[in-house]
């Protein structure tokens, strides 16, 4: 310290004195003081624990809503797949049947087009609540749905009468499927053949494919074959 400053002194508080009500007065002030920070901390604790219930339920709500309409949109998928093969794999009704026996006057006509038409429209009325417009005309020209163009030519009728349907557990729009299909021609033979494969639906819950097991419909022991 230099000699300038060697004379200057600091104020000390040590013979500080207090009468004793000022000294109340202090105390209650720094009491307050204290209290009241603590006050505005704990009004935080009520509404932090508000919120955090609030977000909980919010999303277990959500947990129970969407699990629910998963569960109910696979349900009905099901159900749309199996309705589909019982059309595919029985019949034909009394519509289809009037129209296939008028093909060959038709062929004679000279209207091989308007038959065509004619088949195309029973199956886009009959499948329409399935599957698109343009899925359907392909499927009939792939024989996928007009499998009983086939099996009635020489008289038979199908029945499905029995139909499994199961969703892939690691692709959820795929259902693998077995149907027993049985096959009778009046007066003739009679029999079943089992049909195996699998559809998938699209984001709409429309049916985007179906695929069989060739064998089992145009093989040597396939449905196909059996009602020659």
């Amino acid at each position: 310290m230099s000699e300038g400053n060697e004379n200057i002194r600091f104020p000390s508080y040590e013979h500080v004195s207090m009468k004793p009500d000022e000294q109340e007065d202090v105390y209650e002030r720094l009491v307050e003081s204290m209290t009241g920070e603590k006050s505005r901390k704990n009004r935080w604790i009520p509404a932090l624990l508000t919120a955090a219930l609030v977000t909980l339920f919010i999303l277990a709500g959500g947990y129970v809503v969407m699990n629910t309409v998963i569960t109910n949109h696979t349900a009905s998928h099901e159900e749309e797949v199996k309705e589909v093969l019982e059309k595919i794999f029985t019949g034909p009704d009394d519509e289809l049947k009037n129209l296939m026996d008028q093909e060959n006057r038709y062929i004679e006509e000279g209207n091989s087009d308007e038959y065509f038409d004619l088949l195309l429209s029973y199956y886009k009325d009959t499948y329409r609540a399935y599957m698109s417009s343009d899925t359907i005309e392909q499927y009939v020209n792939e024989t996928k749905l007009s499998i009983q163009v086939f099996t009635y030519t020489d008289g038979y009728h199908l029945k499905a009468e029995k139909i499994d349907v199961k969703q892939d557990k690691k692709r959820e729009e795929s259902y693998s499927f077995t149907v027993d299909v049985q096959y009778e021609k009046e007066g003739g033979k009679e029999g079943n053949v089992k049909v195996t494969g699998d559809m998938s639906v699209d984001e709409q819950g429309m049916i985007s494919s179906i695929r069989y097991r060739d064998e089992e419909l145009w093989g040597e022991n396939g449905l196909i074959e059996k009602t020659r």
